[in-house]
């Protein structure tokens, strides 16, 4: 299956101006459909309750491993970026970066402190897309979105 037959996400209105207002910085239309009204993003309690969830684009360097992840909450699909393995500074930091034109340039999206007192070594979740432009990656690095992190991940 494609990555855009993979990624069958429409968007559609989150009823927030905040959200609203996230959503056209990065470029992206919502559609106003009240009835099936879904949220640009979730958080990450809420990522953590997703179904279906699948990896994509991993990368390893050393014990540290990060990841996209996916996955299905309130019938939509949700995309984030985790961090796995050990090794890893507790101070240091994983975001999530998205890209509404095929990669030749990338918004920041979500970041994630590890020592937050979450738990969390993942990011909120943001709705995919089924254009093949729209794409996510995640970095990890100590110091917050570093220009060239310790570890990124490949692009979905």
């Amino acid at each position: 299956m494609s990555r855009s037959m993979d990624r069958r996400m429409l968007f559609r209105s989150a009823g927030s101006a905040a959200v609203a207002g996230s959503l056209g910085a990065l470029g992206v239309t919502a559609l106003a459909t009240p009835a099936h009204a879904a949220a640009g993003t979730i958080n990450t309690d809420q990522v953590m309750a997703t179904t279906n969830r699948v990896t994509h684009a991993p990368n390893q360097r050393g014990t540290i491993g990060i990841e996209l992840r996916s996955g299905h909450y309130n019938g939509f699909q949700y995309g984030w970026g985790r961090l796995v393995g050990s090794g890893w500074d507790a101070r240091g930091w994983i975001w999530l970066d998205i890209s509404t034109d095929g990669g030749g340039s990338w918004s920041f999206a979500d970041g994630t402190y590890l020592s937050d007192g979450t738990g969390y070594a993942h990011t909120s979740g943001w709705l995919t897309q089924s254009n093949s432009n729209y794409l996510f990656r995640a970095s990890y690095d100590s110091n917050f979105r570093a220009v060239n992190p310790y570890v990124r991940s490949g692009t979905w």
